[in-house]
């Protein structure tokens, strides 16, 4: 796994042993990507996916200091090969409370016979410890994304 562009953008390259449709319908399907988003200390309660270039998208979820809700904006969506969407978190773990500094995160998928390799590009962050929080954040997820692709489909 490579880390980050520069200290404000993240890029993480990640191979996983799943065909590149099944790793792409973990981050589209609500199903699949309510299993496995966010880092093991994390519990997401709520996720609600429009996967559709102006689609929103949000997740709600709790970790042992808060509660709290990140959304979003579908930007592109190439099957299997390209996802990218906004990410922003709310001030508060309500939808209509204000959003804070939004980010974009690019997803690139490449098949590598029966594995997948997934370029994750995410930022630019407002300053150099939230990059870090998120690589932290990412590192986890894809630790759990690794496990939920083991399962059979």
């Amino acid at each position: 796994m490579s880390a980050a562009l520069d200290d404000k953008t993240l890029r993480i390259v990640r191979v996983f042993n799943a065909p590149r449709e099944r790793v792409f319908d973990a981050w589209v399907v609500q199903d699949n990507f309510i299993q496995w988003m966010c880092p093991p200390n994390v519990h997401v309660s709520e996720v609600n996916l429009d996967v559709r270039p102006g689609g929103a998208w949000h997740l709600r979820g709790r970790n042992a200091s808060r509660n709290f809700v990140t959304s979003g904006k579908y930007v592109e969506i190439k099957r299997p090969e390209r996802l990218i969407f906004t990410w922003a978190h709310h001030e508060t773990n309500d939808l209509s409370s204000p959003r804070g500094h939004e980010t974009t995160v690019h997803l690139e998928f490449r098949a590598l016979g029966d594995k997948t390799e997934l370029t994750l590009i995410h930022g630019p962050f407002a300053d150099t410890p939230s990059c870090n929080a998120h690589y932290e954040g990412w590192s986890g997820s894809f630790d759990k994304l690794e496990t939920y692709l083991r399962r059979p489909a």
